[in-house]
């Protein structure tokens, strides 16, 4: 399939997937992964009508025989199993590729149910709305009770539906509730006024954004996962700060370093971030920063030899290439360091290297620490690589901030050096010549004052053997 296409199908809101003409699955878009709560890799080579419900296979099997001579099929209707066991109805459209024998299919839910007891003062037709969001949705009475919620909020939560019913909202263990959700439910409760907030949910992984509503005595609340554009917001808005500071006169690089990561932490809270820099010689890594990292760790490291099995960081600076130890107990990188660390209960520990565009030389390490074994995933990936970019700036400008400062201060050397050293044999000089008898060239004082003058000359010529020196280290 085109790149293109496949990025566009796989960013729709539609379920979409690619089979043969047979049935069997060949590939499946998001949609369909958070839907079915099927992956993508447990689904490959499955019949779909084999995850029809078993009244549908017919169905489905008598399109894979149609659909070769329609060469389309639009308006089919069949319910889908999940993972968990609910048979979700989708109605479909699907084209076949002769050339390909490939089977194109598309599908949107048609009758989704709302979760509610008490429908009076929601009508069908709402109800159906409400049942097909994307975005959550949930009704609370005014003892805090859910009395009402639709199939993408228990998918958010991952409760069953017999659970959610009655629940209090504020004892959800499945949503780590921040402190400042509940008073602006309260506010909502009393004000009888709309309300609207986000946070970052540690149960979720993401940023939350809810919408409340007052109706009736009761609380209508909208929640949606908005981390992407979140996490993009507070990424640029962090990196225009540290820019902004980096130009500062005087600032010192290991604070922006500081500022940097704790603006990464706040970001994604579950993180441990650390950055060291590397030697000149490319031998050892020295610590930077680290803010939440216990500090006997970043000394136990600091000054710690780079190599092919030294960690992540030391691995990363050695090969020049990002490391993912997903388990720190268990990966041979980490054998002669995991005693320092695992007894503070960090895990896993992903490193990149910080090379030079104008070098092949490796400027620092980033690190990611977490308290649980895990595998990065794409937000995380793309902020390293963000993180890795304006590092990569950062050091570099403080490099050749210090490279400017020793060369100024070699011009000041050498301004100096002329300014005195070399004014006062030349005064000398001078003075030695005016005193020279040139009409009586036996006078004896001449004789002296040529062994002046060769004396004075040798210190002038050391002088200039010094400029010289600096000159060329400039």
């Amino acid at each position: 399939m085109d790149k293109r296409l496949a990025f566009l199908l796989n960013h729709s809101n539609d379920i979409f997937l690619v089979a043969d003409s047979k049935g069997s699955i060949i590939y499946t878009n998001v949609s369909w992964t958070h839907f079915t709560e099927y992956k993508g890799a447990e689904c490959t080579g499955k019949n779909l009508a084999g995850l029809a419900h078993p009244e549908d296979r017919t169905k489905f099997n008598e399109l894979f025989g149609s659909i070769i001579a329609l060469k389309k099929v639009e308006g089919f209707s069949a319910r889908i199993k999940t993972k968990n066991g609910d048979f979700l109805s989708i109605t479909w459209a699907a084209c076949f590729d002769a050339e390909e024998q490939l089977i194109y299919a598309s599908g949107v839910y048609t009758d989704e149910n709302l979760n509610v007891r008490n429908a009076h003062n929601i009508s069908d037709k709402v109800q159906h709305v409400l049942a097909n969001l994307t975005e959550g949705f949930f009704m609370l009475d005014q003892h805090w009770r859910i009395n009402a919620f639709n199939p993408a909020f228990q998918k958010l939560v991952k409760m069953p539906g017999d659970e959610l019913y009655g629940a209090d909202f504020r004892m959800l263990d499945k949503l780590t509730i921040a402190d400042e959700v509940i008073p602006e439910f309260e506010k909502a409760y009393q004000s009888n006024e709309p309300a609207q907030l986000q946070y970052y949910d540690r149960y979720c992984k993401g940023w939350l954004l809810l919408n409340i509503y007052p109706y009736k005595g009761e609380l209508i609340v909208f929640i949606r996962d908005i981390s992407y554009i979140k996490i993009e917001q507070l990424v640029l808005e962090l990196e225009k700060k540290v820019l902004e500071l980096n130009f500062l006169p005087d600032y010192p690089f290991a604070r922006i370093a500081d500022k940097l990561l704790v603006g990464i932490e706040s970001i994604f809270p579950e993180m441990y971030c650390s950055i060291l820099e590397v030697d000149r010689e490319q031998e050892k890594v020295y610590h930077l920063s680290a803010p939440r990292l216990p500090a006997e760790y970043c000394a136990a490291i600091n000054g710690a030899r780079i190599g092919p099995k030294a960690g992540s960081c030391g691995t990363a600076a050695y090969h020049r290439e990002q490391v993912i130890v997903s388990d720190i107990a268990t990966n041979p990188l980490w054998e002669d360091y995991k005693h320092l660390i695992l007894p503070h209960g960090l895990k896993a520990c992903w490193s990149t290297p910080v090379i030079s565009l104008k070098s092949t030389q490796v400027l620092a390490t980033f690190a990611v620490y977490y308290d649980t074994t895990r595998e990065p995933g794409k937000d995380e990936l793309q902020m390293i690589a963000r993180t890795i970019n304006i590092l990569r700036s950062l050091i570099e400008s403080k490099r050749n901030e210090e490279h400017t400062s020793e060369q100024t201060r070699r011009l000041q050397d050498i301004a100096a050096i002329s300014s005195h050293n070399i004014r006062r044999p030349v005064a000398t000089i001078m003075g030695l010549v005016n005193l020279f008898d040139k009409k009586n060239l036996e006078n004896p004082l001449n004789r002296d004052i040529m062994n002046h003058l060769e004396t004075t000359a040798l210190e002038l010529d050391d002088v200039i053997h010094i400029i010289v020196e600096k000159t060329v280290n400039i």
